[in-house]
């Protein structure tokens, strides 16, 4: 395995651990944490080239709301979308 398909697979394999982060924050119900990590899955798909994983990570953190209050209508649907970002790039759950 070459150096860039390693970088790609660790870029990847860290969005992914900030994803499942998000979701277990979602369902403890700690929306700002959930809030916290999209922007981070925003910020580091979109530097990594991943363009409609950072638009759909962009959307869910605007569904989310602001800090310290509920999200808005539509935020699973938003982490499903999230989700399906994840599968065009190649990503196979466990």
């Amino acid at each position: 395995m070459d150096a860039k398909t390693e970088d790609l697979i660790l870029s990847v394999a860290t969005l992914v651990s900030d994803a499942a982060d998000m979701g277990d924050a979602a369902l403890a119900g700690d929306f700002d944490e959930a809030r916290f990590r999209a922007q981070i899955i925003a910020a580091k798909a979109d530097a990594g080239g991943h363009v409609d994983l950072a638009i759909a990570a962009a959307h869910l953190v605007v569904t989310l709301g602001p800090a310290g209050s509920l999200p808005g209508d539509g935020y699973g649907a938003g982490m499903l979308r999230l989700a399906d970002e994840f599968d065009r790039i190649g990503f196979t759950p466990l």
